[in-house]
């Protein structure tokens, strides 16, 4: 999609993604993701601690020994590609409803035949539940359950400093891409808060592959903010008539979680010490719909009529596009040219072993 004709819209750039690795553990992770890169013809390609070093030359001695190079890879800013997609599907004859919530779905001899809003009825025959952190308490009040659950995400963003790096990097501690206003986002590798709730205690056991696998990179807090998807006294039963959950908490608005941005100064300021310690512009923080195995659920649901695209894990802004593709075939009955096995609604609940993809 980004290169149809709308890619420079939405403020896209092929700027390279680089993956750092500081051990050889971490290197050997890289080395088995190439497998994937060679059967997908990427030009991903490993890099040495040399030429890690010669392509970050303002990096501190030793900071890392390897990487994993994709040149094509690139960004876009969210702020500036949301509202060109909002402009090309205007122009595509879909009409943009904002502020306007979802209740309910409408069902009709056991399936789906519209939609209750906050401002009517709106009637079709196919809904596309992606509703991120939202879709597992929508999903649950017609009787479809979606293992999910949100973590927060703390996010910083510097003052314009001397340029590091155009591109954007990421390792286990940390990730930073450079801004158009010419400072850095810096996002932590691995930390998430989870706010304990009702679906957290209930889910528990299903998120166990994925905890062990990274032991310390969530914080547990006992409650969520009032209001939010998994929040103790978030209502699970509403009436279509009536105002529901999604309209008294329109947007998820997490408080940034200040020992998070400290450490992001200190670990970009290590690795670039030439920089010192970065003043920070604004921090801010996220939720990120996350299933037990990191890996969307994209795929028909057990109710006529719909089709669940929610889970992205946090990589839902990168595969949007292709994403998009995938849920339109979907909902119109065209064959989406892909294997969606990964993607399946019943993978959680058919037996099979809970895999967990890549790191949220």
């Amino acid at each position: 999609m980004f290169f149809h004709g709308i890619g420079e819209d939405l403020g896209f750039r092929r700027t390279g993604v680089l993956y750092l690795a500081r051990n050889d553990r971490e290197q050997a992770k890289h080395e088995a993701w190439m497998d994937h890169a060679r059967a997908h013809q990427l030009d991903t390609r490993l890099l040495t601690a040399q030429q890690v070093a010669d392509m970050l030359p303002a990096a501190a001695d030793g900071t890392w020994t390897g990487g994993m190079w994709t040149a094509s890879d690139g960004r876009a800013e969210p702020a500036v590609a949301v509202p060109a997609l909002a402009r090309a599907l205007t122009r595509a004859g879909a009409t943009v409803h904002e502020d306007c919530a979802v209740r309910a779905l409408d069902i009709v001899a056991g399936r789906v035949a519209g939609v209750v809003t906050e401002k009517g009825r709106i009637a079709c025959d196919a809904v596309v539940l992606a509703g991120g952190a939202w879709s597992s308490l929508l999903a649950r009040a017609h009787g479809v359950e979606i293992p999910q659950l949100s973590v927060g995400a703390t996010v910083a963003a510097t003052d314009p400093l001397p340029e590091v790096f155009s591109g954007n990097a990421a390792d286990h501690d940390f990730a930073f891409r450079r801004r158009l206003d010419g400072g850095y986002t810096l996002a932590p590798g691995s930390f998430h808060e989870l706010f304990l709730g009702p679906d957290a205690f209930r889910r528990f056991r299903q998120y166990i592959p994925q905890l062990r696998a990274d032991p310390f990179g969530t914080r547990f807090l006992p409650a969520a903010p009032q209001g939010y998807p998994d929040g103790w006294r978030t209502r699970r039963h509403w009436s279509p008539d009536a105002p529901s959950p999604f309209e008294a908490m329109r947007v998820l608005d997490p408080a940034p979680n200040r020992g998070a941005v400290e450490r992001l100064r200190r670990r970009f300021a290590a690795a670039f010490p030439q920089l010192g310690l970065p003043a920070i512009r604004a921090a801010w923080a996220g939720m990120i719909d996350t299933t037990p195995d990191t890996v969307p659920v994209v795929d028909h649901a057990p109710l006529k009529g719909l089709v669940i695209a929610t889970g992205m894990s946090g990589h839902g802004f990168g595969i949007g596009p292709g994403m998009g593709r995938v849920v339109a075939d979907l909902v119109t009955g065209t064959a989406p040219g892909h294997d969606l096995s990964r993607f399946r609604f019943g993978r959680f609940t058919d037996g099979s072993k809970i895999d967990p993809g890549g790191a949220l």
